[in-house]
């Protein structure tokens, strides 16, 4: 009896001792922009966004140029509430009202989404879009790429930081996306407001 009193205090006191859930990570997205135009009409249909393999994850990467740039780094304490592919194509579906029945579909390829940290002080964003526009269908389908690549600096060394750089980069190239699609024959393209 005396034993399983003990056994039983122990097991108690044990309980009292388990690891306590850590900090639950900061989930971030591309914020509500109050003050955003509303949205243009476009001949274009944006059929899909996907990323690169490396991409598929919520994970918020970050590398150190001053180090060793081929590095890739993840915050622990940060994530994106969802892949980024994900989160950029329901940015760009509210920056345009689609045309379903509109003949071209763009199709683009998260192929870097990163903040790099030139020094321990500087870092910036770095997002690169594969863009493809298919005119028409079938084997009189036309398709043209273009690879839109922009950067912004980041306002302080940190996820909150890099957030707000990615989202402008992101912003930024698929800007040249909508100029460069309008300048292909699917016709002129509204531009988005800036």
């Amino acid at each position: 009896m005396k034993r399983a009193v003990t056994l039983t205090l122990l097991l108690l006191a044990g309980c009292g001792s388990l690891p306590k859930a850590g900090p639950q990570a900061a989930l971030y997205d591309f914020g509500i922009d109050s003050s955003a135009a509303l949205p243009t009409t476009s001949p274009l249909r944006l059929a899909n966004v996907e990323a690169a393999a490396e991409l598929a994850g919520s994970d918020m990467r970050y590398r150190l140029a001053y180090q060793n740039p081929a590095r890739v780094f993840f915050y622990t304490e940060s994530r994106w509430i969802a892949p980024p592919a994900k989160l950029l194509a329901r940015h760009f579906q509210q920056r345009t009202l689609q045309n379903n029945s509109a003949q071209c579909a763009l199709h683009i390829t998260v192929e870097t989404f990163d903040q790099i940290f030139d020094s321990p002080d500087s870092s910036r964003g770095i997002v690169r879009l594969h863009a493809r526009i298919i005119e028409g269908s079938g084997r009189q389908a036309n398709t043209h790429t273009l690879l839109a690549s922009a950067e912004r600096a980041a306002a302080t060394a940190d996820a909150r930081g890099g957030v707000a750089a990615l989202a402008g980069a992101a912003d930024d190239a698929f800007t040249r996306i909508v100029d460069w699609a309008g300048t292909l024959p699917c016709g002129k393209m509204p531009s988005l407001a800036r």
